[in-house]
């Protein structure tokens, strides 16, 4: 990072200002209601701006599970602490995570479920890479590996079932809390939600 050009910098800085701008726009007055005009003049550029940084207008929903999507790579170095047990390992990671969503719900909540509908609408699906699913799936698949290797995670197990039962357990619970009108807290619904799959349901 720290050899990038003041170029590059001011170019992230711009993308990133025209998604904040963006956000607080979708929020007062809904994602569809919302026109790129109006963007670009509560940002201040030219509408030539916006599109070289955003195609369309629904560029701005992907480049929101792109963060999601990057982030998760960037918490698996940060909380790459290996020296936890594996089950803390997940939890720290997935709480992090779950933190990262609960900073801004409203925002959150609008461009979740506009992703979604717009995957669910359109026939051209998004490069996995930049899909929050799977790159989580394919952490919590190394996580499960790992813990493997250390004699915390059961050989036995399926571990790409494992990592997809995670997964669905995980995106199940961020859209219950999205939904949800009372302070239910995300982050440690899911650490509880870690503990209970740890140690299992059988007597």
């Amino acid at each position: 990072m720290n050899n990038m050009s003041l170029r590059e910098k001011k170019k992230i800085e711009t993308k990133n200002r025209i998604f904040e701008v963006s956000g607080k726009l979708f929020k007062e007055k809904g994602f569809e209601s919302t026109t790129i005009d109006e963007i670009t003049k509560e940002a201040g550029i030219a509408k030539g701006t916006f599109f070289n940084y955003f195609p369309t207008k629904e560029s701005l929903v992907f480049y929101f599970a792109e963060q999601k999507a990057e982030l998760i790579y960037d918490l698996t170095e940060k909380e790459a602490v290996k020296h936890l047990h594996t089950k803390e390992r997940m939890k720290k990671f997935l709480v992090a995570l779950a933190e990262s969503y609960e900073k801004d719900k409203d925002l959150t909540k609008l461009l979740f479920f506009e992703y979604r509908r717009y995957i669910e609408n359109s026939r051209n699906a998004p490069d996995k890479e930049r899909n929050p699913h799977y790159r989580l799936i394919n952490v919590l698949l190394g996580l499960l590996q790992e813990g493997i290797e250390k004699r915390e995670v059961k050989e036995s197990i399926d571990t790409r079932m494992a990592a997809e039962t995670l997964n669905a357990v995980y995106f199940h619970t961020l859209m219950m809390w999205l939904k949800s009108e009372n302070e239910l807290s995300f982050s440690r619904n899911i650490s509880a939600k870690i503990d209970l799959l740890f140690e299992g349901i059988g007597d």
